[in-house]
């Protein structure tokens, strides 16, 4: 598409400012500032207050559980681990802490559907890789093609100079642009809340080849619990009504109580010198508090309400949330351990599953952001790069080991039982091998300079004295 850079400008504001409510929405549920249950406008502040109580991190532990499965293990380059490509990309993963930007940048593609990786050239000319975060960066898929970016925006605010700043990246070049961020010293620290509007281009930068930012696109672009936000919200509010029911009745209530007894002349409103009697004051609680009550006069006392059947509606929602986002019922619900064996294997068969789909999704996407770094430090066109994933489903080293043995006796290489199921990284496994190679050698050289048994035996025994010798000889009879 032949856009301008004001066109394209433009547009990414545009869309930045459509996807800002969505995005921060659900970053809500992740971040402990979940939408709180609505009871009523005209809200005090004390009453907002008491409404936080009532949220629970949900959407924090269903995108953690994920993500805890998907563990890159290390890089190959046209299946080796050791050659000068396969070490100059273990050094861009290194250098650039992609053990970290990476399972963040998942975490986004969990939380609000995509996560954004971006690879530019530092000062020195290598390969920098950042996380981007979805509330500050927006890339525009290609209609075609989803997994490549056709143009992106990158928005941040520097609180100290005042100002705005946004890089479009479209191909063969970026665009910085510049905005006043603040008029007064209050919006100082506020961050970014519209894209739209107050833009001055302030300079170009060209580059090499497409727009270098690849977009980690979870299923459907949606988030693991976008579609159960309302799920969420059912729990948010039952805690909310148990807060209020627990505050409303924490203490019984007293009324008094006129029977129909003949005789019975109620309860007087004021006392013989027509002075209005005040019967808080009276019958005021105490240790050693006496009430002397007319006749026909009851004390009427509340009943504190049962708050198991609203725990247990609670927890029947955390399990349907369970099954809703196929995240296991131990990881929301404390008690989640006592459920059956069966069904704690089906959840965990469940994520397990679920994991494997984001895998590869993914590895792809890795193995571009990969070969983006490369072309930036001049190697272009390189073999094939694949990443390699730890096995996501989360087993003790007992049953990883006991299936490894398994393994090896219906002969598959100790290598691929090292990756496929101790997963092991390609460097872990290059350095085994090495290190297995190496204790070979040892043993066999040990074993060439021992000499045989017999000799062995006949070197190490005693010599005995000559006379000895003799007298053994002289006891041996003549033949």
């Amino acid at each position: 598409m032949d856009y301008t850079l004001d066109q394209w400008l433009s547009l990414m504001c545009r869309r930045f400012d459509f996807e800002a409510p969505r995005i921060n929405r659900l970053r809500s549920y992740t971040n402990g500032n979940a939408p709180m249950p609505e009871m009523g406008p005209n809200l005090r502040e004390s009453w907002i207050k008491f409404q936080r109580r009532s949220r629970i991190n949900m959407g924090n532990l269903i995108v953690d559980a994920l993500t805890a499965r998907i563990i890159p293990k290390g890089v190959t380059v046209d299946g080796s681990s050791t050659s000068e490509v396969a070490r100059q990309v273990e050094r861009i993963w290194r250098d650039n802490r992609l053990d970290v930007a990476v399972p963040d940048a998942v975490a986004d593609s969990f939380t609000s559907g995509r996560g954004f990786l971006l690879v530019t050239a530092g000062d020195d000319g290598r390969a920098v890789v950042t996380r981007e975060a979805p509330e500050t960066f927006l890339a525009d898929p290609d209609p075609v093609r989803p997994w490549r970016a056709r143009s992106a925006l990158k928005m941040w605010r520097d609180w100290d100079a005042g100002q705005d700043f946004a890089d479009l990246y479209v191909p063969g070049m970026v665009a910085r642009f510049t905005r006043g961020s603040y008029t007064s010293k209050v919006d100082a620290h506020r961050p970014i809340t519209t894209a739209v509007g107050g833009w001055k281009i302030g300079g170009i930068t060209p580059f090499q080849g497409d727009v270098p930012v690849v977009i980690l696109e979870n299923r459907n672009g949606l988030g693991e619990f976008e579609t159960a936000t309302d799920s969420i919200d059912r729990i948010n509010w039952g805690i909310l009504e148990r807060l209020v029911t627990t505050a409303m009745q924490a203490f019984r209530q007293r009324a008094m109580k006129v029977s129909d007894v003949e005789g019975s002349a109620g309860i007087p409103e004021v006392d013989d010198d027509g002075n209005r009697i005040d019967y808080a004051e009276i019958f005021s609680p105490g240790p050693g508090a006496l009430w002397e009550l007319p006749p026909g006069v009851e004390i009427w006392e509340s009943q504190q309400a049962d708050l198991n059947p609203m725990l247990l509606a609670v927890r029947d929602d955390m399990k349907f949330l369970s099954a809703e986002t196929q995240t296991p019922v131990s990881m929301l619900v404390p008690d989640g351990a006592n459920q059956s064996a069966a069904g704690a294997e089906f959840a965990r068969e469940g994520l397990t599953n679920k994991a494997t789909d984001r895998i590869r999704r993914f590895r792809p996407a890795l193995s571009v952001m990969l070969v983006k770094a490369l072309a930036v430090e001049g190697v272009h066109d390189p073999a094939t790069i694949e990443v390699a994933f730890e096995p996501p489903a989360m087993v003790s080293l007992s049953e990883k080991y006991a299936a490894a043995a398994a393994a090896r006796q219906v002969g598959e290489a100790l290598e691929t039982v090292q990756r496929n199921i101790l997963g092991y990284s390609p460097q872990q496994v290059a350095e085994d091998k090495a290190l297995r190679a190496q204790a070979a050698l040892e043993l066999a050289a040990m074993s060439a300079n021992q000499p045989p048994v017999g000799q062995a035996q006949a070197a190490t025994a005693t010599p005995e004295p000559d006379g000895e010798k003799v007298k053994a000889e002289s006891d041996v009879p003549a033949q």
